[in-house]
């Protein structure tokens, strides 16, 4: 006899013969999984439940003298909240739901030979690594690893317009970040176009790439 299954959105436990998840709504159809992507699967669940869904909203506001970002789902509910830290040894920002329980955090690194933004879950682990090639003849080549430094993802489009693809290593969608149908200033969209990958490396891929477009800018 089979047992219960994961949802490929979420990772909550699925009864058999069901046809959407209990927990996210998300639809069960067959999924297929590009190479080397795992987070986001039965053996890797979300790192964070809280960013589940396939739209959202990052908007860049100030609050408290501090760089924050919003994120909402597209209905407008905020989801989370990304906290830049005053003093830091390079760029620090945490997450943080709206009752104010941290979900993670994005570290700088000011010494690594080339840019790089270590990623981490709620409980501390470095779960991904965003990072820049030093040359590159044409446009931006940032890239992510996962924790044990294989590449899992690119970008393909201006970063500095907030339009470009999120790809996996074989060239197939993962994410959109777009700012099309947004009108709030300083704000866009990520449309998670592959559920196998977590949304919330997603988020933490372009708040990094945001918060170096716009250092570079000043």
């Amino acid at each position: 006899m089979m047992g219960s299954s994961r949802c490929p959105n979420c990772g909550e436990p699925i009864g058999p013969g069901s046809s959407f998840c209990g927990s996210c709504g998300a639809s069960l159809a067959a999924q297929t999984q590009p190479a080397g992507l795992s987070y986001g699967t039965p053996t890797f669940p979300r790192i964070s439940p809280q960013l589940a869904g396939n739209s959202f909203i990052i908007e860049q506001k100030i609050l408290a003298l501090r760089d924050t970002f919003g994120i909402k789902d597209r209905n407008g509910n905020q989801l989370a909240f990304v906290k830049k830290q005053l003093v830091s040894f390079g760029p620090k920002f945490w997450y943080e739901t709206p009752q104010g329980q941290k979900i993670g955090e994005i570290h700088g690194k000011v010494l690594a030979i080339r840019p790089t933004f270590e990623i981490y879950d709620g409980q501390g682990h470095m779960v991904a690594q965003v990072k820049k090639k030093i040359m590159k003849l044409f446009g931006e080549a940032w890239w992510m690893e996962n924790s044990s430094g294989q590449e899992i993802a690119k970008i393909n489009g201006n970063i500095f317009e907030h339009d470009y693809y999120i790809q996996d290593t074989g060239g197939q969608a993962i994410a959109q970040i777009h700012k099309k149908w947004v009108s709030v200033r300083d704000s866009y969209n990520v449309d998670i176009l592959n559920p196998s990958f977590d949304p919330y490396l997603v988020l933490s891929y372009a708040i990094s790439l945001d918060h170096t477009e716009k250092k570079e800018r000043h």
